[in-house]
């Protein structure tokens, strides 16, 4: 019995440091070792179901618990220690956990399961005019405006209607773009998409201008979503210098053009890192830098801050357009010294941070796709604001051991040294994209050998399988290489910085025209980045994207609350986008949009009625399905018959 009661203490000594060890050895700097120990990436099949709750550890707790249980009525000493160990590992639990609370956002974890449960209607023509409860005649001058808006534009692009139409029914990327998600409120999309179609439909390109098919000219303002930074004229150069590659040797892929080493040259240079790696999109460059950050530091959790947007890929997508409910994927509030203190303590499972330098800009609340006007402070005040911020996340990564990543697919538009130059602060690895290709698709992720080796050199089978197909791609390669050339030589950086100067010019010029018109808007700007910010609320301010449109501002679908100039854009080319905003604006306000005394709407009529249908409708479809799965029943008189 004695030596019975020895084993099992032994047995309990055991779990409690088991329990314990596999927190702390997760918890090594990162800056202390050369090589990974055993274990690795774990795959889904062990994934926490939320990573706010920690979901192992509390696994773990439940089990010492269970022993502490079965060992009380055999060896009370045995018992009693597995006691204090799950006692004191619980304590550091509801620490962690506590911690976590303070800075965790929950909201869009949730999302993907609240969006199956509730059932949105769109609202009806009538009830659109009608949403915030203005007078008649406002709601009469509101519907006047919208018919006069759909009929100018029928007459502009009647005659590529049938393509539109063909698009979004067959593109189906398109058609989701195309119906206003990201830009307006869910409940006005009905109405809108009926009356106006903004697919564009291009013919030709000269330097931050569009023409489309029916020969109407726009000023662009999307960027090609970030993609033309240095304008239409420049990115053509460098398709050209991509195409002369590949006419030489095809798609030959494997081997490499010498054109490669100069690319990996000069990026190492700009960016002063050790290695690089190329993909084919940024959101595959952002799968590649968290995958190499939980193969090296043998974590699962990656942090991100609410409100940054890392690529489509549903391991860091937040809230709506994910709808895999995320367990390994930690939200923290951006710019919260609770978010610093989350990060401290949850150092034993966070594999990386990824962090959005764009996003300093403070463009985050400029969107119009809610109901609400929240106060928008974008600028170069912003910047500075996030600069202070960065230098303490960064601070407290270094201290904690996790991996800083740096999101910069927007390659270039901070500036020619992009987030590391402006923000004087350095990342552990670094994610390139967009204007990087020159116009192709590419990314590229830069960092140390310690977190770019793909195998670990101790144990050979133990590797991290990160490789692409079009990694080496000539085309591409070609176009970059025409890219990093230009903006590594002084005339492109001198481009850069008068670009800065002509935009920071304009700023000041447009938001005194506006003031000077008594129009309820300002424009924010930084570089190539720019936003509108509106004064006066207005559940219809997503509808200014429509007015500047038919004046002849091209943006991306996400609206007014993010925009993008190219460096083409000359002095006289900004005069025309005041004005084109001043007329947008000007219209906008005469048909009634922004009305001062408008109410809330009221969401409740509907979400109740068209959910409660939603779950009706289900329940009689689940029983017809039951109902047909059943054997048929013999007729009473077959029955009689065979008995």
């Amino acid at each position: 019995q004695v030596w019975f009661s020895i084993f099992h203490l032994l047995c309990a000594c055991l779990c409690v440091c088991l329990s314990v060890s596999v927190d702390r050895s997760r918890s090594r700097s990162l800056y202390n070792y050369r090589v990974p120990g055993h274990g690795g990436q774990r795959g889904l099949s062990q994934t926490p179901k939320m990573a706010v709750f920690m979901m192992e550890r509390l696994h773990r707790i439940v089990g010492l618990s269970v022993l502490c249980w079965f060992c009380s009525g055999r060896c009370p000493w045995t018992s009693g220690f597995l006691a204090l160990g799950t006692t004191a590992y619980g304590a550091w639990y509801l620490y962690m956990l506590v911690k976590t609370l303070q800075a965790a956002v929950i909201a869009p974890t949730l999302w993907g399961v609240l969006s199956r449960f509730v059932v949105v209607r769109y609202l009806t023509r009538e009830e659109f005019f009608r949403a915030d409860s203005p007078p008649e005649e406002i709601a009469k001058k509101r519907e006047e405006a919208l018919d006069r808006l759909e009929k100018s534009w029928k007459e502009k692009w009647g005659s590529v209607a049938e393509t539109q139409t063909y698009l979004k029914k067959h593109f189906s990327d398109l058609r989701f773009k195309a119906s206003g998600f990201e830009s307006m409120y869910p409940i006005f999309q009905e109405v809108i998409n009926k009356a106006l179609d903004p697919i564009t439909l291009v013919e030709k390109t000269e330097t931050c201008w569009i023409t489309d098919t029916t020969g109407h000219k726009f000023l662009d303002a999307s960027g090609a979503y970030g993609v033309n930074c240095f304008g239409y004229t420049k990115s053509k150069e460098f398709l050209a210098a991509g195409q002369k590659v590949a006419d030489e040797v095809g798609p030959c892929l494997g081997p490499l053009h010498p054109c490669v080493r100069e690319n990996i040259e000069l990026l190492l240079k700009l960016y002063n890192k050790e290695e690089v790696s190329f993909h084919m999109s940024g959101t595959e460059a952002i799968m590649s830098a968290v995958y190499q950050a939980r193969f090296h530091t043998q974590k699962n959790v990656v942090a991100v801050f609410q409100g940054t947007y890392h690529g489509w890929w549903d391991g860091v997508m937040q809230g709506a357009g994910n709808d895999r409910f995320v367990g390994d994927c930690l939200i923290l509030k951006d710019q919260c010294d609770q978010s610093l203190e989350a990060l401290k303590a949850r150092s034993s499972d966070i594999a990386a941070l990824l962090v959005n330098p764009i996003s300093g800009f403070g463009w985050k609340n400029a969107t119009t796709n809610k109901l609400d006007t929240p106060k928008v402070d974008a600028g170069v005040e912003s910047i500075e604001k996030f600069k202070k911020w960065l230098l303490k996340v960064r601070q407290t990564c270094t201290e904690a051991g996790i991996p800083l990543i740096y999101d910069e697919t927007w390659a270039f538009h901070l500036g020619i040294g992009g987030a590391q130059e402006l923000y004087g602060i350095q990342p552990d690895l670094l994610v390139l994209g967009k204007s990087l290709g020159g116009g192709h698709s590419c990314g590229a992720v830069l960092g140390p050998t310690r977190l770019m080796e793909r195998r670990d050199p101790d144990r050979p089978m133990r590797v991290n399988f990160v490789v692409g197909t079009f990694k080496g791609n000539p085309v591409a390669m070609g176009a970059m290489n025409a890219v990093l050339k230009y903006v590594s030589s002084p005339e492109g950086r001198k481009a850069s910085d008068n670009f800065r100067d002509r935009v920071a010019t304009w700023l000041k010029d447009c938001n005194k025209t506006l003031e000077s018109k008594d129009l309820p808007i300002r424009v924010n700007a930084h570089r190539t980045t720019w936003c509108i910010s509106y004064k006066q609320h207005s559940i219809f301010n997503f509808l200014l994207m429509y007015y500047l449109r038919d004046a002849g501002l091209i943006m991306a679908w996400v609206g007014t609350g993010k925009m993008i100039f190219n460096m083409e854009f000359s002095a006289e080319d900004f005069k025309s986008l005041t004005d084109i905003i001043v007329r947008a604006a000007t219209s906008f306000k005469e048909d009634g949009w922004w009305f001062p005394d408008g109410k809330p709407v009221n969401k409740l009529p509907l979400v109740l009625g068209p959910t409660w249908a939603f779950f009706q409708r289900k329940a009689k479809e689940t029983f017809a399905s039951l109902s047909a799965s059943l054997p048929p029943s013999a007729p009473p008189a077959a029955a009689a018959a065979a008995a």
